[in-house]
């Protein structure tokens, strides 16, 4: 595997997401540099020379979170918005992130019906994305296809333990995906 670099964008990976921590571990497991960023900058004041370093020295970046509100949670705009800057990430000296490959990994809670013009959410996941495939437009990388994994939750004391096994199942399966992904 390239050198890939995971941004994990989950406020509370550990003890807060069953599935997206099964994809990080999995990742880690392969090799892949994982940069938690709940658990580093729960102040959000992130280290901004750290985190453009770690992007350098990567071939592929993985942004692996949960889709919140129709987008990403929090903590990761906030890394976007301070980590991608005007001259290096973009702009006529911006070129730091030129050529590498972005990934982006993500879980949602609703079933893959939801995410269509006739669904629930009545928009699909490629339009929601829609920003992030131009923030790496823009910052010159490569957009490479999403893994999505769809109907990605359980609620301990309501769901059935049957469904945990599922979710840890596809979560394993989501890892899959994302490592063939990277070695093709």
């Amino acid at each position: 595997m390239r050198k890939t670099l995971v941004i994990v964008g989950h406020p509370k990976l550990r003890g807060g997401s069953i599935a997206n921590q099964i994809i990080v571990d999995a990742l880690a497991e392969a090799g892949a540099e994982i940069r938690d960023l709940g658990a580093h900058y729960p102040d959000y004041k992130i280290d901004v020379s750290a985190e453009q370093a770690a992007l350098v020295a990567a071939d592929q970046i993985i942004l692996q979170f949960p889709l919140y509100w129709y987008s990403v949670p929090a903590i990761l705009k906030a890394w976007i918005d301070q980590v991608l800057t005007y001259g290096f990430a973009y702009g006529s000296t911006g070129k730091a992130l030129h050529g590498k490959a972005l990934y982006l990994s993500l879980t949602t809670g609703g079933p893959a019906e939801a995410y269509q013009p006739e669904g629930y959410n009545r928009f699909t996941l490629d339009a929601l994305l829609t920003p992030l495939r131009q923030t790496a437009h823009l910052c010159g990388m490569t957009y490479e296809a999403p893994v999505i994994s769809n109907g990605m939750i359980y609620m301990p004391g309501v769901s059935e333990a049957a469904a945990l096994d599922a979710l840890k199942a596809s979560a394993l399966d989501h890892a899959a995906r994302l490592k063939a992904a990277l070695s093709a």
